[in-house]
């Protein structure tokens, strides 16, 4: 790698079933990369990891208490997510063989506001959630098979907790919110001033996961490649069900087997046509759910094309995949997935330009 690289990707997911249309739009991550030399490469980013903005509301209820009639509702939000930053290295380890290892710092914080109305009064119970880990991933690399007709790259990786992720749990008071503002003020009832602190519970190791996955690289010519890749993970975290209400629905474990096919532009290319990358792949992947032991199926296609431009081999990339999700416990549900990404290299911190 000869230059200093930035890229970005941006996603839009939208999943459908016979419950509704639900999907989030956002970054999906951010890397600058830098070489040292010509074997060695360091790098850091931020990509989120698990984002959420939900409102639920309940139907007005009537109650008739000594001749007079209560309508009270219920309804709960939340927002918020968790990110990672990360940072890796690579490395040679032999001629024909590299390695990357990747260090994850684990941040992000989710908000949950369950509200309760009698009448015209309106109750707020506020709660946050703190959350920090580390993880890590080994990724290894190999050229030994890359001679013959069929030219083969083999790719390996493996990953795991250092730190297995916890999670602070604040409780607030709950309070009625006289002057309806959302907030929790002096006007409220009772006084800020006369309530005691947050509650706090630290919940630990509630995310411990590990992963395994490989892959392989086939030149079937200069330009086309042929890639499979086969990926599995699993959570041994201990959950509690006052943070996750909806523990039977939890992924515990993940399998994925992906196959593609891309096609290349050569290194010299002059004309708009020569510019253009294209790839195409299937996928399969079983998803296990916790406690009930029942798997979510899904299979898949995706399609995608970048277009390079400059000598710094910088390019934008469009990509799609569509997906069905099948299981007993749930409905059919299709998924649509959209993302651009933009990587744009410079020989910044690489080489002094001369002025």
């Amino acid at each position: 790698m000869k230059y200093a690289y930035l890229t970005g990707n941006y996603n839009g997911n939208e999943f459908t079933s016979d419950l509704g249309v639900n999907g989030l739009t956002g970054v999906s991550s951010a890397q600058f990369t830098v070489p040292i030399g010509e074997k060695y490469a360091w790098g850091f980013g931020v990509k989120p990891l698990f984002n959420q903005q939900y409102i639920i509301e309940d139907n007005p209820i009537e109650f008739y208490v000594d001749d007079d009639t209560l309508l009270t509702k219920r309804s709960v939000d939340g927002s918020g997510g968790i990110s990672s930053l990360y940072t890796a290295v690579r490395f040679p380890i032999s001629a024909q063989e590299n390695m990357a290892i990747e260090l994850d710092i684990i941040f992000g914080s989710l908000r949950k506001d369950a509200k309760f109305s009698i009448d015209q009064r309106l109750y707020h119970y506020f709660q946050r959630h703190l959350y920090s880990g580390s993880l890590y991933k080994v990724f290894l690399s190999s050229e030994r098979f890359n001679h013959g007709n069929l030219p083969l790259n083999i790719y390996f990786m493996f990953g795991g907790a250092i730190n297995p992720v916890k999670v602070k749990h604040y409780s607030f008071q709950p309070f009625e919110d006289v002057n309806n503002n959302g907030y929790y003020d002096s006007a409220d009832n009772p006084a800020p001033a006369s309530v005691p602190s947050a509650e706090i519970n630290i919940y630990n190791d509630i995310l411990n996961p590990s992963e395994l996955g490989f892959g392989f690289d086939m030149v079937m010519s200069s330009d086309l490649h042929l890639m499979l890749e086969a990926h599995s993970w699993h959570d041994v975290g201990k959950k509690d069900r006052s943070l996750f209400p909806l523990l039977s629905h939890y992924v515990n474990q993940s399998q994925q087997l992906s196959l593609g096919l891309a096609k290349f532009s050569p290194v010299a290319a002059f004309k708009l046509a020569q510019k253009i990358q294209y790839r195409g792949g299937v996928y399969l992947r079983k998803d296990l759910l916790e406690e009930v032991h029942e798997s979510v199926n899904e299979m898949g296609i995706s399609l995608g094309f970048g277009i390079k431009f400059g000598v710094a081999n910088n390019q934008i990339d469009f990509a799609y995949k569509y997906g069905v999700r099948t299981s007993d416990l749930i409905s059919n549900e299709t998924i649509q997935h959209f993302t651009v990404g933009l990587q744009l290299g410079d020989l910044w911190f690489v080489k002094r330009r001369p002025k």
